[in-house]
């Protein structure tokens, strides 16, 4: 029987090439800090050129190595450009984690085709693409793939059809990949977040117009889930297990990484004026 090599939890990821698809800043940039801390080099894309200079930046700082690239995801030939000239870049990746997730609120009756073509190339066609280009090497390097899903793709709120859909058949994809890849000692696992103070919860709470707004979204963002809301580097922290040797004997599988939403049964208790 072969010796599991046990995992250098100093520098979990030393000598090892990553590529994040999405990083410009939000969980994908917390992601890519932790993975350089931890002693990889850091390729990313992103869709806002200024995000993707402050980001690399940012990394090349503790890592002058680590690059970005401008890639608007929702674009299946700027996602095909980018995955090939970031293999040319970097000589292959040992790590791949999918990152992106874009929204669009509306029930089956009213949906766009536009819309459903958007979030489909962006939340899910897009990770497959990039893992098409990849698997070579990852599969050369026994490499580790991570998806970073949704609470949505298993349990969701009304108006999140598209969301949920596209996030659910990223994790039905990742167990097969999962499957397919296993004799060539490449793991695939998907982390699903639930309520986490992200940019992109920032960006909406500094669009509300009043201090009083603001406290009652987040009164509204504690009742959610056991746990206080999560910070992105909750999700870091997660990728890092999947993407590293700790999770060596892991393989298929998806942690909801929620706070205990996944858990909690109805919640009767309504918020009162005073």
């Amino acid at each position: 029987m072969k010796e599991r090599v046990i995992a250098d939890y100093n520098a979990l990821l030393r000598g090892k090439t990553a590529f994040v698809t999405t990083a410009a800043r939000g969980i994908g940039l917390s992601i890519a800090r932790l993975f350089v801390r931890q002693g990889a080099t850091v390729y990313f894309a992103g869709r806002n050129a200024g995000h993707v200079q402050r980001a690399q930046a940012a990394l090349q700082r503790e890592n002058p190595a680590c690059r970005g690239y401008v890639c608007d995801l929702a674009d299946a030939g700027q996602s095909e450009a980018t995955a090939l000239e970031a293999l040319a870049d970097s000589g292959g990746f040992d790590i791949l984690v999918g990152t992106v997730g874009v929204n669009c609120h509306c029930t089956v009756e009213d949906y766009a085709d536009a819309d459903m073509a958007r979030l489909l190339e962006t939340n899910y066609l897009s990770g497959l693409r990039f893992a098409r280009r990849f698997m070579p090497s990852l599969r050369a390097r026994k490499g580790s793939v991570v998806f970073v899903s949704s609470i949505h793709s298993a349990l969701t709120q009304p108006t999140n059809m598209l969301y949920a859909g596209t996030k659910g058949a990223m994790n039905a994809a990742a167990r097969a990949m999962a499957l397919d890849f296993a004799k060539d000692g490449v793991r695939v696992n998907t982390v699903c977040p639930g309520l986490i103070l992200s940019d992109v919860m920032r960006d909406l709470m500094d669009g509300m117009e009043t201090q009083a707004e603001k406290e009652a979204f987040l009164r509204h963002c504690d009742r959610c889930q056991p746990l206080p809301a999560g910070c992105m580097e909750d999700i870091a922290n997660a990728a890092l297990y999947f993407a590293s040797d700790m999770s060596a004997y892991v393989t298929g599988q998806t942690l909801m990484v929620d706070g205990g939403t996944s858990v909690k049964a109805h919640d009767f208790w309504m918020e009162t004026e005073g």
